[in-house]
């Protein structure tokens, strides 16, 4: 029996990296796709540029080439910045989108015949809390991020037909044993009951969630990812407004 083909964008660090791994311990065949050469252990590298045409094609092409197809489409590949709005550019703006979300959509371009003549495949889009919820201090992050969701969930209907399904994993706050640093306190920082209800969510969990979706009949349209983006993402869409607003605001005056 044929090993699944798995290609993982944003490989060489981070979140990207350990689904890597993870997904090649459960016996995938794993490319790994980033701009610098990463070795992990069963995962193979490819060069990829994700803001490039011209780079995700080749990288398309020398798995088609090498396997003869790809199961699995991952779109981990991105980057978050923060901080008031006045203080980026349009061209930061631009480059974020270009990242985080055509990225995606180039691959995505490139894979489908592929994937059509294969009889279907899976694509999963790692988007994020802040493309289902905004907060202060993360516009354009979240802007990307949303635009990415919104693209993830439109394809999903238009694909449906050739068996390939998508599904968006939108995890929370991801733990890192590395400080990030922020222009501004973090609710965490400023409440301190949130760090006990809404704990980080580990990279191992997400891995795991992607490994369900891989093996799921049915994969959900959204898999939200983390106890802290459950319980703000059922607030923002239960709480009528105005109390949301004054949350935020609570929140966000401290």
């Amino acid at each position: 029996m044929m090993k699944n083909v798995v290609f993982i964008t944003g490989s060489s660090s981070g979140l990207g990296r350990d689904i890597s791994l993870f997904l090649s311990k459960k016996g995938f065949v794993v490319y790994g796709g980033s701009r610098r050469e990463t070795k992990i252990d069963g995962v193979k590298w490819l060069k990829l540029d994700i803001t490039s045409d011209k780079s995700c094609k080749e990288a398309i092409y020398e798995i088609i080439k090498n396997e003869g197809k790809i199961d699995v489409l991952i779109n981990n590949a991105g980057y978050s910045l923060s901080g008031p709005f006045e203080e980026f550019s349009s061209e930061d703006y631009l480059k974020i989108l270009d990242t985080n979300a055509v990225g995606a959509f180039r691959l995505i371009k490139e894979i489908i015949t592929h994937m059509r003549r294969s009889g279907g495949g899976r694509i999963i889009n790692i988007t994020s809390l802040s493309g289902l919820v905004t907060f202060p201090n993360f516009s354009i992050y979240s802007a990307s991020k949303f635009a990415f969701q919104a693209f993830s969930e439109s394809i999903r209907y238009e694909l449906a037909k050739d068996r390939v399904c998508v599904t968006a994993i939108a995890p929370g706050a991801i733990y890192s044993e590395e400080k990030v640093k922020l222009p501004h306190k973090s609710a965490r920082q400023k409440l301190w009951p949130l760090r006990l209800l809404l704990p980080f969510v580990r990279r191992e969990e997400i891995a795991q969630k992607i490994y369900k979706i891989i093996k799921m009949d049915r994969p959900p349209v959204i898999m939200v990812v983390g106890r802290d983006a459950k319980i703000v993402w059922v607030l923002n869409r239960l709480l009528p407004r105005a109390l949301w607003d004054k949350l935020q605001k609570f929140i966000w005056s401290k």
